[in-house]
């Protein structure tokens, strides 16, 4: 994702080149080196989302965490197919904290260390609606906001990659279509808030039984549509905000 990289100091700390004592709490078999993300001042590890990618010989290569409640620590090993990587780049998201960036050298094989503490972001509340017709005859339906990671690609260095896509809350609409929900501010976080453009939500209506996809909603708001028609990240949403369905297929 970009030219130049600034790692951010947002809830961030000093990267500490030392072992990391094991422990009840190690996320997967030790490899040689490991990047191991310390939840630092009670931070829920199972809200906790680290999007990675690991450079080196090989090239280039991405993961995510999967959640695990009750831990400590993440362990993201450093190695790729028996190959060392040289730097590992990643963001961190937790439920209702700022994110924060990392951009670590990895010199030798000591594990290193990466401390995360939770920055407070505020939320702000969306009173939205859809149209009663496209919940009739059908399974109970949830409305699925997810935040797009647009500038992720500019930050990891790739001409082309995924967007990354984490879930921020989901709420079941009413008989008539109406719903509310509390979403996270991120136009008050500093990294969302200097990437303008570059993030948004994509909204979704989905089966509650089966998670199926029934249809995109986009803002029938103009101003508020994204070019790719999902929904622009602003400090705060007007009242009864209209979604229209547009069909999977």
């Amino acid at each position: 994702m970009q030219t130049s990289i600034i790692v951010r100091p947002i809830a961030i700390a000093a990267t500490l080149a030392l072992p990391l004592a094991a422990g009840a709490n190690a996320q997967t078999s030790q490899e040689p080196r490991s990047l191991n993300v310390v939840l630092l001042g009670g931070v829920p590890s199972e809200q906790v989302h680290i999007t990675y990618y690991l450079y080196g010989s090989f090239g280039a290569y991405g993961g995510v965490t999967a959640p695990i409640p009750g831990a400590s620590f993440y362990q993201i090993p450093t190695y790729v197919d028996g190959k060392a990587a040289g730097q590992i780049k990643g963001f961190i998201f937790a439920s209702g904290c700022s994110m924060a960036l990392f951009d670590i050298t990895l010199i030798d094989a000591a594990d290193v260390q990466q401390y995360f503490s939770c920055s407070p972001l505020g939320t702000i509340t969306l009173l939205g609606r859809i149209r009663p017709a496209e919940l009739q005859g059908k399974e109970p339906m949830e409305v699925r906001f997810v935040y797009m990671a647009s500038w992720a690609c500019r930050f990891f260095d790739l001409a082309d990659c995924a967007v990354p896509q984490i879930e921020v809350g989901a709420v079941k609409p009413d008989a008539d279509g109406a719903f509310e929900i509390e979403l996270p501010n991120f136009k008050a976080d500093p990294i969302s808030s200097d990437l303008a453009g570059e993030a948004e939500l994509q909204v979704v209506l989905r089966q509650i039984k089966t998670w199926n996809l029934a249809a995109f909603l986009e803002p029938e708001t103009e101003a508020l549509r994204a070019p790719d028609r999902t929904l622009r990240i602003v400090p705060f949403y007007p009242q009864n905000l209209l979604f229209l369905a547009r069909k999977t297929h």
